[in-house]
């Protein structure tokens, strides 16, 4: 059995506690900087302990496996010590800040034998993969286009992580990898790209736009955290569309034929909240003694920062601690 350490206590530490625990996981230990969060989640949870810093929880014997629910801008040094301790690791995305971080955490893993991957939950979802299948299969032939759009308007910014540059603020690393992902998972690496953006008067993206180019069509991605988008990824191909609304937690797509005729409605309700197929995962690589997933590989989290890196090189967007 793979025991759990979580190591953050906001919202996202709370979908993932939800997921293990209905997939009947073992969630042994939480630390965050403030006991009183860390004893609000073991007495939510169910969490054997409960500690005040993140090092008395790596230094406990009994945990497997460390869940980084922190912001994206703290994961690089953060997965490093976690490493040092001997324990695997799932974090959550954006990985870490640039590809360079990314290698050099995955270079330290494989030193030694440990299982690190990505929190890509969206790889992981039944409706995804049914999708996938449904593409290779060429029930909408060849692909001619994809298209996809993720943005909400964001109110409490003074209070968010997503606009503090310390911690990695803006679009991209947080919605916008989901938008590159999906491009990534259906097309590949584009040979080139396009893109503009709207930055912040700190220097981080607010809203981009996005197009990456292939050898015979192209896939236009919009991001925002400033703006309520359409929220739903479309391919389209030389014989039908396929879209899937709220693709990043995707469970439901529609098939179409050229006259926009329904063909296929694929379904698959998350059994708890959508995060409990990536845990299963982790769970069975661990347990069988591997370092990565074959789903979500190293190299697929390369890829994916390579990308951003370059979209971040064009709009002259480089963080503090980079």
């Amino acid at each position: 059995m793979v025991r759990f350490g979580v190591i953050g206590a906001g919202s996202i530490a709370r979908v993932f506690c939800e997921a293990v625990r209905g997939v009947q996981g073992n969630l042994y230990a939480v630390a965050s900087r403030d006991q009183k969060r860390s004893d609000e989640l073991k007495d939510a949870y169910g969490f054997e302990k409960a500690y005040d810093s993140y090092e008395k929880l790596l230094s406990d014997p009994l945990v497997d496996c460390v869940y980084l629910a922190t912001p994206h801008g703290l994961h690089y040094e953060q997965m490093m010590m976690i490493l040092d301790y001997k324990k695997h690791i799932l974090c959550e995305k954006s990985f870490t800040l640039n590809a360079k971080q990314a290698a050099a955490v995955f270079k330290k893993a494989k030193e030694n034998n440990l299982f690190v991957m990505e929190a890509m939950w969206t790889r992981f979802l039944p409706t995804i993969k049914e999708v996938l299948v449904s593409v290779k299969n060429k029930m909408i032939g060849d692909i001619t286009h994809l298209e996809n759009s993720f943005g909400f308007s964001f109110e409490n910014r003074d209070q968010s992580r997503l606009f503090d540059p310390k911690l990695g603020a803006g679009a991209l690393l947080d919605i916008g990898v989901y938008s590159v992902t999906m491009a990534h998972l259906f097309l590949g690496n584009p040979s080139h790209f396009d893109t503009e953006v709207i930055l912040d008067p700190r220097g981080f993206d607010l809203s981009e736009s996005i197009t990456f180019h292939y050898p015979d069509l192209d896939a236009h991605m919009s991001c925002s955290l400033e703006s309520i988008l359409d929220n739903e990824c479309i391919i389209t191909g030389t014989k039908g569309v396929i879209k899937i609304p709220q693709f990043w937690r995707a469970e439901k797509a529609y098939i179409y034929d050229l006259n926009h005729q329904l063909i296929k409605e694929i379904a698959h309700p998350h059994p708890i909240n959508g995060f409990e197929f990536e845990i299963l995962e982790v769970i069975k690589c661990i347990e069988s003694g591997l370092t990565e997933s074959s789903t979500m590989t190293h190299q697929t989290t390369l890829d994916i920062m390579k990308l951003m890196d370059g979209l971040r090189y064009a709009w002259g967007l480089k963080y503090p601690q980079e």
